[in-house]
């Protein structure tokens, strides 16, 4: 979904992510529809400032036991944005405290799907697990342990 920045009124401008396509994001293990609403506010003649709310359930990847699991991702969030400036140099720079709720967009248009698959990046777990005492696998068979005596040929 792209958003014109000229189109954003004084005001703001409301959205409703009930009837947003996640075919998109479908890479992710988005299972099912992504929830939401967004408020879009102008600071400035370019800037915007973005406050909103998304829920949707991913399929993960156990990170003990390799099988996939539904996870809840619920997250609330804000963004700035701002138009991409080109330096001279083309040198890196480090972004601080609250630059990192910074985003750049080009051309006018705001793109709301980066925005989105951003949030649902940073609220999902590192290490997912699908249940917290997941036992894992045996080191030796690869079987899934159960935390029952495990019998496998031992080397």
């Amino acid at each position: 979904m792209k958003i014109k920045v000229q189109d954003v009124l004084q005001d703001g401008m409301r959205l409703s992510l009930s009837s947003y396509s996640a075919s998109q994001l479908r890479s992710m293990g988005i299972d099912g529809a992504i929830e939401g609403k967004l408020l879009i506010t102008k600071q400035g003649d370019a800037d915007l400032h973005i406050r909103g709310s998304i829920s949707t359930r991913m399929i993960l990847t156990c990170g003990r036991c390799l099988v996939p699991f539904g996870h809840p991702i619920k997250s609330e969030f804000y963004v700035d944005c701002t138009p991409a400036v080109k330096t001279s140099f083309g040198q890196e720079h480090r972004l601080y405290g609250e630059e990192l709720n910074l985003h750049f967009y080009r051309g006018g248009l705001l793109d709301m799907d980066e925005i989105i698959e951003n949030q649902l990046c940073l609220e999902t777990p590192m290490v997912p697990l699908c249940q917290t005492d997941c036992p894992g696998l045996c080191p030796i068979c690869g079987e899934k342990l159960n935390g029952e005596p495990h019998d496998c040929l031992k080397i």
